[in-house]
């Protein structure tokens, strides 16, 4: 199926139901892959009819925006809730880490490719929301380092922003075109590790490796 709707629908205010069948259906975009489920597919797997889904949904391209759209508001809300958490910069990034871990290790290794080929614009929309987030929480999190001794205090902010953002865009673009030779979520984990590990103090590099070990 090709996309040719000029613009993407970002999440919208849903009854319970809506909301349920949004959310399930994340999920199984998640698990499957898009391109492998058809609407007549996602209704079987939620035992409920076409005819509910386009109650909701103006059509598979519809749904597949505010599943996308829906999952990054989620995501969004739980990076404010770690950057308003107690804690060092450390302890956040690590939390954020393991969330993000779990996360991608649910998600079918397609999901990346069929959303960039078969809904780009889609896939642009919420690949901008994804940056921006991204990069707002790397900025919060560097900033609140610095001030409590755990990162160097000679950093570039910005500059560590962006440059962690490019190596996670790399990794994402990796996966998209199938080249990445391990899974997405231990590729994350290792590329977080090693942003921690390359803006820490000595002391808060004695205390992520305090951290490593015990979660070994």
């Amino acid at each position: 199926m090709s996309q040719t709707s000029p613009s993407t629908t970002p999440a919208q205010t849903l009854d319970e139901r809506g909301t349920e069948l949004r959310t399930r259906c994340t999920q199984l975009f998640g698990r499957f892959g898009i391109k492998a489920l058809s609407m007549d597919d996602l209704a079987g797997h939620l035992a409920c009819s076409k005819k509910t889904l386009y109650k909701y949904f103006k059509d598979k391209r519809d749904l597949v925006s505010q599943a996308l759209h829906s999952h990054i508001d989620g995501l969004e809300a739980q990076m404010t809730e770690l950057m308003t958490g107690e804690g060092n910069a450390i302890d956040l990034a690590l939390a954020e880490m393991e969330q993000k871990h779990k996360m991608l290790s649910a998600v079918s290794s397609t999901v990346l490719f069929d959303l960039k080929k078969y809904y780009p614009k889609v896939f642009e929309a919420t690949h901008a929301r994804r940056r921006d987030m991204i990069r707002r929480v790397v900025v919060h999190n560097v900033t609140r380092g610095m001030a409590q001794d755990m990162y160097r205090s000679d950093l570039n902010v910005d500059a560590v922003a962006d440059l962690h953002l490019a190596l996670v865009e790399d990794m994402v673009r990796q996966a998209e075109n199938g080249t990445l030779e391990r899974p997405l979520a231990e590729h994350f984990k290792e590329l977080f590790t090693y942003h921690i590990r390359g803006i820490a103090s000595p002391q808060g590099l004695d205390y992520l490796e305090s951290k490593l070990s015990t979660n070994r």
